[in-house]
């Protein structure tokens, strides 16, 4: 289960905050904002494998609510040139498909953790949308406190 959790020091680059799920041995925290358009470039850690990867966010209204809502989607998984160059963190290779769609699940339900800006447990249900290969994912669908 994905936690919010703060460091004692700031990381110069990272900041102070990370999302984890100890039990999993995951950590996601964002490396950057992306200058010039909507989303940002992020560092999921899993074990030993540091993976990069750059998201798109849109801001919609649902129809059926006309709640407003942040809708993410994987622009990249396993590069980000904004990560290489903010933070020299290179290009990560997966092993297998199924272990890159393990990760990108996990890192999908690290990124409604993180919310707008590691708030996402005090944000109202369906703020926060992730589109993981067009399946929508919301607070409600994943485990958290």
């Amino acid at each position: 289960m994905f936690k919010i959790y703060q460091l004692d020091s700031k990381d110069p680059l990272l900041g102070r905050r990370y999302v984890a799920d100890e039990d999993r041995n995951i950590k996601l925290q964002r490396v950057a904002g992306l200058a010039y358009r909507p989303g940002g470039a992020f560092k999921l850690t899993a074990g030993e494998a540091v993976i990069p990867f750059e998201v798109d966010d849109k801001d919609l209204i649902d129809p059926t609510t006309g709640q407003e809502y942040i809708l993410r989607s994987f622009d990249t998984f396993g590069v980000s040139p904004t990560a290489k160059l903010l933070g020299k963190i290179e290009s990560y290779d997966f092993s297998d498909a199924a272990t890159k769609q393990s990760l990108l699940l996990a890192a999908a339900e690290a990124l409604i953790i993180f919310g707008w800006n590691y708030d996402g447990p005090s944000r109202e249900d369906g703020y926060i949308r992730v589109d993981v290969d067009g399946r929508i994912l919301t607070l409600r669908d994943i485990p958290h406190e």
